[in-house]
């Protein structure tokens, strides 16, 4: 009882017990290839504005994307971790970005996709709610 009651003693002065928390991870260790569907339109903006196919390629915290058909907005694009088990897919060229912030439930990928432009005054952004189901990334070929 003595080494029990030394030991709750220890933990509080040290700022108290320790407790490992799982570690939630967004990587993509190889190509993750996704069919996206659009729903629940916000300010009346449509799912043909928003890539029905994507690629992820490998990254930590980071990588690149290939849409089909791409974007027309789409100078500059990829993925990105984002705070918990969450990513985020950008399109965006100089006046307008394509944002799809996502969070994984198993093999789909689950969240919403915004237009976002320089031009749009008021209001939420316009969006769609999105879900993409995990497929075979197609063969490369030579």
């Amino acid at each position: 009882m003595k080494f029990f009651a030394a030991v709750l003693t220890l933990a509080c002065a040290s700022g108290g017990i320790l407790v490992a928390k799982p570690v939630l991870t967004t990587s993509v260790v190889s190509a993750e290839c996704y069919s996206l569907a659009y729903s629940d339109p916000v300010k009346n903006v449509s799912a043909a504005l928003f890539p029905p196919w994507i690629e992820l390629f490998p990254g930590t915290d980071s990588g690149s994307v290939a849409a089909r058909p791409h974007p027309a907005i789409g100078k500059y694009s990829g993925w990105k971790r984002i705070p918990g088990d969450s990513i985020e897919v950008n399109f965006s060229d100089n006046y307008e970005a394509l944002h799809i912030h996502v969070h994984r439930d198993g093999t789909r990928l689950i969240g919403r996709a915004t237009y976002i432009s320089d031009v749009i005054v008021g209001g939420p952004d316009p969006s769609m709610h999105a879900e993409a189901t995990r497929e075979a990334c197609p063969t490369p070929r030579p």
